[in-house]
């Protein structure tokens, strides 16, 4: 074994990698650029735009383009396109992959045309690629490849249409997940679930009555649907989401309490609070905060003695959380003596609450002063954070002239100071 053979184990600086490139040896070209690439030399560009047009590796070529999409320079935009007719499959694809990076707006005519390429992965990194460059009259140019029989380019174009946020795509996504609900198969999945997403993300409230079926029956994506049933936020998707905390998924039952209260599905309470005593800690926390999000003021006495008592460490901290949702200053009396707790999640979700009960109050100033100074790095930052908005909340604050009149430009800052927050 030569000492080439052991170049994936070797660092290099930024210097030595540039001087590689010029190495006879195509090995240690690649690694060079790969290197480059994951340092984001900008120096580089140019160097790694030469091996891309001239060198007669098709690896060091390919890593190239790989490394110039990693960097973003724009110089090299152009020397990508011309790389899109690279003699070489790998390097055109990695130069599709590398614009699509960079969402490089110039490209996509280039793109475009690549739609067309002879090799298959070529014309599947183009789709990606024209998905990223965030132009949504490409979402045009994209749908009728959904048509595709391969299950692959399916599965790319819908990503890509869901980036693009491509309305008009939502009636044949519909029509597709139908099609693939009338059959179902292990094989189709990958292709169900983009769907799922996708209609999810685009908020297509039409697909609400098909989302629900895969809620009731697609094995493999029913959790998913029952998140995209809480993105496109409608009420009509509350009956399915309640019919699923029946189920006997935990996952699902995990999905639905957390999307009833997205789309404040009141009318799932009762249901809800049973999952309050669940024998299973997942269920309490989500049911926990599922309350809190529905404004549940029936169940403070309940989310009180999980905050206190509950045996598992993670669902302490949400009941602490869904407290704060509810609104209700009166809670802080019972909450503050909390600040002293060993649970450091309970103690970081504490100053979230209290601060969003009445950050303003002089206990809860003390309360948020103490977590501050807390050992334990995310319960301190959590409070530091807390005193930073119940602050901006107290300037944002009308004063009461009747009360307490607001001091003029020359009282302010001395009065900044005897506050403690010059």
């Amino acid at each position: 074994m030569n000492d080439n053979d052991n170049l994936s184990l070797v660092s290099f600086s930024e210097q030595e990698c540039i001087d590689n490139l010029k190495s006879p040896n195509p090995r240690q070209r690649s690694q060079a650029v790969q290197e480059l690439g994951q340092l984001k030399t900008d120096g580089a560009v140019s160097y790694l735009i030469t091996l891309l047009k001239e060198d007669v590796n098709t690896y060091v070529r390919s890593a190239s383009a790989e490394a110039l999409g990693h960097i973003g320079d724009s110089r090299a935009i152009f020397p990508l396109m011309d790389a899109l007719h690279d003699p070489c499959s790998f390097v055109r694809r990695a130069a599709a992959i590398a614009l699509g990076q960079m969402q490089a707006k110039e490209a996509q005519g280039a793109l475009l045309n690549a739609l067309n390429d002879g090799n298959f992965y070529v014309r599947r990194a183009a789709i990606n690629a024209i998905g990223k460059l965030d132009i949504p009259d490409m979402g045009a140019v994209l749908l009728p490849l959904l048509s595709m029989p391969d299950l692959r380019i399916r599965r790319t174009v819908l990503i890509a249409l869901r980036r693009l946020r491509t309305a008009e795509a939502i009636p044949p996504m519909i029509a597709m997940l139908k099609t693939y609900l009338a059959a179902p198969s292990q094989r189709d999945l990958p292709v169900v679930k983009t769907l799922v997403v996708a209609l999810g993300d685009l908020q297509a409230k039409a697909a609400i009555p098909v989302l629900a079926d895969v809620v009731r029956g697609y094995v493999g994506a029913r959790s998913l649907a029952a998140g995209a049933l809480g993105q496109i936020g409608s009420a009509e998707g509350g009956p399915v989401l309640l019919e699923a905390l029946s189920d006997k998924s935990v996952n699902l039952q995990i999905v639905a309490l957390k999307n009833l209260g997205r789309i404040q599905y009141h009318e799932a309470l009762p249901a809800v609070r049973r999952f309050l005593t669940s024998p299973d800690a997942r269920l309490r926390r989500m049911a926990a905060l599922t309350v809190g999000n529905l404004g549940d003021a029936s169940a403070v006495s309940a989310l009180l003695s999980m905050a206190y008592h509950d045996p598992n460490p993670l669902v302490r901290p949400a009941a602490v959380e869904a407290l704060g949702l509810l609104g209700d200053q009166r809670l802080i009396p019972q909450l503050l003596p909390l600040v002293d707790d060993p649970n450091a999640y309970l103690r970081a979700a504490l100053a979230s609450t209290l601060s969003s009960l009445d950050g303003g109050t002089a206990a809860v100033q003390l309360a948020l002063q103490k977590l501050s100074q807390d050992q334990v790095g995310h319960v301190a930052f959590a409070a530091e954070r807390a005193l930073r908005n119940s602050e901006q909340n107290i300037e944002k604050t009308p004063a009461e002239p009747a009360v307490c009149p607001e001091p003029t430009k020359k009282q302010l800052p001395w009065l900044r100071r005897f506050l403690g927050r010059a």
